[in-house]
């Protein structure tokens, strides 16, 4: 029958329909009167060249169906939508994909939210930046409003293992095939991300949201994941206080630990690559490391390496590979002598401070040891002379800052919504 020769020969076909029915008449409409022909050919003189030629046809009006249609799916999706919100992801970090992106977000004029991967692919301080994404709860004023979704490179290492909480439908762009498992999306394109995005522009026209709109949800966002004052140094003092000091091209590499809400949230990226974090498996010791190799790629360019006091004792011994090289790396150490976020979310499940906390640990000692400039700072007064000295030194430096930890439990759960304080964190 139809169906039988339609199906066998067309099983991507079929997929696309079963996934987004809209396409369903539209394929039919174009494949079924050149197979109903053929196969009456092939019916009314038996051979066997009239078959092969009905096959032939079938797969090759497959191959442009399953070639085309996800694209009209991604353009009528676009079309439709009034209030569309955009999520960029570690696909994004190229040169081209970036520029394509920030065209595409301009034409749109729509929210754009990146990942801590992607930051800097649409700069900090761009208009429609509304700031970070991590499939939880910060990002929800902004994608609860929106009547599209459209994340584009997003890797599913990138985000909270959690239920999709939004009735908009998604639009995905990758530039690997893969499923998402945050959300089934109702149209996707896999392919070079800078070119499906610049045809993509074609099908957008400009949205409904204000540009003050866009302003305010992302003045919302970094009020909700502020660090609540407090002495002697609160997190989000020491990386607004590296900002100001560090020169305008530094490049930041970020630990795990809770300090990393204040690090990615108020140190800004201009580009693709100006923020390098171990997003996923989220891997201690990363940042110390991660700098050290930027240096060595790009030794005209400041790094910068934020990391707490239990990172940077996991990997203290690259301070003396720093120092060998003369590399211009400057550590700014949130010590609070804690593994903090297991602290919160140990306190949180009602349970005592088990393995967490310890003695406090100098290390701008230790970093004089391994032949770095180092820097004590007890409180907020000492912060800017210290950090003025550590990026006037020529080679590495390491800032030794007793942070006020007493914010963390309200940060992570701006961020994470309730149950993030709770939850494990998950082996992505």
């Amino acid at each position: 029958s139809f169906n039988q020769v339609y199906y066998a020969f067309s099983p991507h076909v079929a997929d696309l329909e079963r996934q987004n029915p809209a396409l369903r008449d539209a394929v039919r409409a174009l494949i079924s009167p050149l197979v109903w022909s053929l196969g009456l050919m092939a019916l009314s003189d038996g051979s066997d060249a009239s078959v092969l030629a009905l096959g032939i046809s079938v797969i090759a009006l497959n191959a442009g169906v399953y070639l085309l249609a996800p694209a009209a799916a991604a353009a009528a999706l676009l079309r439709r939508a009034r209030r569309p919100a955009v999520i960029v992801g570690l696909e994004v970090r190229g040169g081209e994909a970036a520029q394509a992106v920030r065209r595409f977000a301009r034409r749109l004029g729509a929210p754009v939210l990146t990942t801590y991967k992607a930051k800097g692919a649409v700069a900090d301080s761009d208009p429609l930046h509304a700031g970070l994404f991590t499939g939880a709860e910060a990002e929800a004023p902004v994608l609860g409003r929106a009547d599209l979704i459209v994340q584009i490179g997003l890797d599913p290492v990138e985000v909270q293992p959690r239920p999709r909480r939004y009735d908009a439908p998604v639009l995905d762009i990758s530039e690997a095939a893969g499923r998402p498992r945050h959300a089934r999306p109702r149209a996707a394109s896999v392919g070079p991300i800078a070119e499906a995005v610049a045809k993509l522009a074609g099908a957008a026209s400009p949205s409904e949201w204000r540009a003050g709109e866009v302003a305010a949800l992302r003045r919302e966002m970094r009020a909700a994941l502020a660090s609540p004052q407090g002495g002697p140094v609160t997190p989000q003092e020491l990386v607004e206080a590296v900002r100001r000091a560090a020169p305008g091209d530094a490049r930041a590499a970020v630990d795990a630990g809770a300090h990393m809400v204040a690090a990615t949230v108020f140190y800004p990226a201009r580009r693709p690559g100006d923020m390098l974090i171990s997003n996923g498996l989220s891997t201690m010791g990363f940042a110390l490391p991660a700098a050290v190799a930027a240096a060595f790629a790009e030794p005209g360019r400041r790094a910068v390496a934020f990391t707490g006091d239990g990172g940077l004792a996991m990997c203290a011994g690259e301070l003396a590979t720093a120092a060998e090289h003369g590399l211009p790396v400057v550590v700014a150490v949130f010590n609070d002598s804690a593994l903090s976020l297991i602290d919160v979310k140990q306190r949180a499940l009602g349970h005592p401070p088990r393995g967490v906390r310890g003695r406090r640990v100098d290390f701008a000692r230790i970093a004089e040891g391994m032949g770095c400039a180092g820097f004590r700072v007890e409180e907020a007064g000492a912060l800017a002379p210290a950090l003025a000295a550590a990026f006037a030194a020529p080679g590495p430096s390491v800032v030794d800052v007793r942070v006020d930890a007493s914010g963390y439990p309200a940060q992570i759960e701006a961020l994470r919504g309730r149950r993030g304080a709770t939850e494990r964190e998950p082996e992505r």
